[in-house]
């Protein structure tokens, strides 16, 4: 089953001296990219974080918050002003060798500016189960919009093959009434002449050739065969149906361009409406 990029989750965890809560914000994005807030972590929690995260999460752009409350005694905290004068440093010279101008909130915030006496007694392993609850959170609502999301394609998917139904329906029966249209056409013109009737065929063959869009719609048919395959698959699919999208359009514009019949017009209008909100859709599965 499809699951939504978008979520949130909150882990707690309660020691005797401090409480560590934790939370994971996602929104949709083409890449895994983490943004890891609040208390500082060492290198290698970090790597450890960020491997579960994009091991679980996939793809994403996602917030994470570390916030860690002393409870047995009183924490002293104070400006990490080795670390600020770090930061503008680095700032500093991005400026002067790309011209890029960062602003520091853009980075940090002020929690990451203040050191605490408690970091030396935190277990690191408290933190990484913490992540792992709040882990937990996020990937239920990104697996309970990614049902919502996935009821709603199914919908869209029945209009757009109902509509591709009517038009193949619709050049069915186009030669036969192409001829018909074109002989009573012959006659208004030329009165009690005789029609010559191989012509009259030839012509109805060369409309029906130019206007032929059977090519195209067994492909859309293939396509949408396929999107609802990928809809019932436990995996990242999101990049897959996009592509399917843009290839179902292709052929659409095509039956648009190709048939002069109003009421195929008609269906390929609303076809391509309804792609446009599968394709909003699809933006934010995973």
């Amino acid at each position: 089953m499809i699951k939504s990029m978008t979520g949130f989750g909150r882990g707690e965890y309660l020691e005797s001296n401090y409480n560590i809560t934790i939370e994971i914000r996602s929104v949709n994005s083409r890449f895994f990219d983490l943004k890891i807030r609040g208390f500082h972590i060492n290198m290698q929690m970090e790597k450890n974080i960020r491997s579960k995260l994009e091991e679980i999460l996939v793809r994403g752009n996602i917030a994470l918050r570390i916030d860690i409350e002393p409870l047995s005694k009183i924490d002293q905290r104070s400006f990490d002003k080795e670390k600020f004068e770090m930061i503008q440093d680095i700032l500093k010279e991005i400026h002067v060798s790309y011209g890029q101008k960062i602003n520091l909130s853009e980075i940090v915030s002020f929690q990451d500016l203040i050191k605490s006496e408690v970091s030396d007694e935190i277990n690191t392993n408290n933190i990484l189960k913490t992540v792992l609850k709040a882990l937990d959170q996020l990937e239920e609502m990104r697996i309970k919009e990614g049902q919502s999301i996935y009821n709603d394609l199914k919908e869209r998917l029945k209009t757009v093959n109902l509509s591709l139904s009517k038009i193949e329906k619709s050049t069915d029966t186009f030669s036969a009434d192409k001829q018909k249209e074109l002989k009573e056409k012959i006659i208004y013109y030329l009165g009690n002449d005789k029609i010559d009737e191989s012509r009259l065929i030839q012509e109805v063959a060369y409309y029906s050739e130019r206007s032929d869009i059977t090519e195209e719609v067994v492909r859309c048919k293939s396509h949408f065969d396929q999107l609802d395959f990928y809809l019932n698959k436990n995996e990242p699919v999101g990049k897959r149906i996009g592509f399917l999208i843009q290839e179902i359009n292709r052929e659409i514009n095509t039956i648009g361009s190709k048939s002069p019949q109003i009421d195929v017009t008609n269906n390929v209008v609303e076809i391509k409406a309804e792609l446009e909100k599968i394709r909003e859709q699809i933006s934010n599965i995973l």
